[in-house]
C-alpha cells in the first residue's frame, strides 16, 4: 500500500499506465540496452518498424552497422555521470540522427540504458542552409566593402599615374594648412611642370608622353629610385598630379630649406628617367628631360591654401624664365 507521503497515493487508479504502452506511444525510436553486453532488451514499435526485432542482439551491429561499439556512443558517459548524453550522427544521403542515452534503474537494482533516436534531418538541413546563407551574406558584404574602397580610391586617384588627383589634392592641402595653423608648424609645397612636354608628345607620340608621366609619378611617390639612393618622399608627404604635365608635392612639417633639398633631388633625378627601357627614345630628343620646380612654404610665403598655391605657381614660372630645369623659391610675402 502506498504511504501518505508517496505521490502515488494521491493519484486516481485510472492514472496507472503500462510502461510499454507509454514507450510505444512515442514517435521516436526507443531501445533499452544492457550496457554490459550492448544487447537490446526492449524496443518500442517505432524501433521495430525501423530496424526489425533486435531482441538480444547488439545495438552497434544492428542499429549502427558497426563491428564494435560506435565511436559516437556516449553510453559510458551517461552511466558514469548519471545524466543524459547525446550525439548528432550524420548518415548517408545527407541524413542526421540525434541519439540520446539515459541511465535507468530496474526494480532488481540493475542499470540499463534507454537509447532514443530522433530524426533531425529537416532541422539540420535548415541549419546548414542558414549557415550557407550567412557565409554568402558575409562574402557579399566583404565584396561590397572592397568595391566601396576601390570606388573611393578611384574617385581620389589619377587614372594614369595612380597619384592623388587635383580635387583630392585641394582637399588635403586645405586640411594640412589648417593643421599647420593650429600647431604653428611649417608646411612646404612643391609645384613641378615638365619642360617642353608638348614637344615630346609631338615627336614621339602620346604613348611615350604617358610613360614619362607614369614614371615621374612613381619617382614622386617614392617607388622609382636606385637602391643606393634615399626616397624622395616620406610616408607623410603627399604627391599628386595637379593636371596635364603639372605635379605637386606637399611636405608637412617641412621648412623651406628641407623643401629646397627635395626639389634639387627631383631636378637631378628626373633626367635619369630617359635611361629606362620605355624611355630610351628620349635620348634622341634635342632637349634633355627636365622640369621646372617652384617652392612655397607656410607661413613664410602664404597664410592660406589659395595663397600658397599662387606662390608656388609663381615660383614655377620664375624657374622657367631662368632657363628651365631649375628650382625657384617664392618671394616672401
Amino acid at each position: 500500500m502506498p504511504t501518505p507521503s508517496d505521490p502515488a497515493a494521491s493519484r486516481p487508479a485510472s492514472w496507472a499506465y503500462d510502461p510499454q504502452s507509454l514507450l510505444n506511444s512515442q514517435p521516436v525510436i526507443i531501445a533499452v540496452i544492457s550496457p554490459d553486453s550492448h544487447k537490446v532488451i526492449f524496443q518500442n514499435v517505432v524501433s521495430i518498424e525501423k530496424f526489425g526485432d533486435l531482441s538480444h542482439q547488439t545495438c552497434y551491429e544492428k542499429i549502427a552497422g558497426c563491428a564494435a561499439p560506435c565511436g559516437f556512443c556516449k553510453m559510458p558517459e551517461a552511466l558514469q555521470t548519471g545524466r543524459i548524453t547525446s550525439s548528432e550522427v550524420p548518415l548517408p544521403e545527407n541524413q542526421y540522427m540525434l541519439v540520446q542515452w539515459s541511465p535507468i534503474k530496474t526494480v532488481t537494482g540493475e542499470t540499463h540504458v534507454a537509447e532514443t533516436i530522433t530524426d533531425i534531418t529537416a532541422i539540420k538541413r535548415q541549419q546548414i542552409e542558414k549557415e550557407a546563407l550567412i557565409r554568402q551574406l558575409e562574402s557579399a558584404n566583404r565584396q561590397l566593402s572592397d568595391a566601396n574602397v576601390q570606388l573611393h580610391d578611384r574617385s581620389i586617384r589619377d587614372g594614369l599615374t595612380g597619384l592623388y588627383n587635383h580635387a583630392h589634392f585641394q582637399t588635403l592641402l586645405v586640411q594640412l594648412v589648417a593643421q599647420a595653423q593650429r600647431t604653428g608648424g611649417a608646411l612646404s609645397l612643391l609645384f613641378l611642370d615638365l619642360d617642353d612636354f608638348k614637344l615630346i608628345n609631338d615627336r614621339f607620340g602620346h604613348g611615350v608622353g604617358d610613360q614619362v608621366l607614369v614614371h615621374l609619378g612613381a619617382l614622386l611617390d617614392g617607388h622609382l629610385r636606385p637602391a643606393e639612393q634615399r626616397r624622395l618622399r616620406r610616408a607623410s608627404d603627399i604627391a599628386a598630379r595637379y593636371g596635364g604635365d603639372e605635379f605637386a608635392l606637399i611636405l608637412p612639417h617641412t621648412p623651406i630649406e628641407g623643401a629646397r633639398v627635395v626639389g634639387e633631388l627631383l631636378a637631378q633625378r628626373l633626367p635619369t628617367l630617359s635611361q629606362l627601357p620605355e624611355l630610351t627614345v628620349l635620348n634622341a630628343h634635342p632637349y634633355p628631360l627636365s622640369c621646372s620646380i617652384g617652392i612655397a612654404a607656410f607661413p613664410t610665403h602664404a597664410r592660406s591654401p589659395i595663397d600658397l598655391l599662387a606662390a608656388a605657381d609663381a615660383a614655377v614660372y620664375a624657374a622657367k624664365r631662368d632657363g628651365k630645369g631649375r628650382v625657384a623659391v617664392a618671394h616672401p610675402r
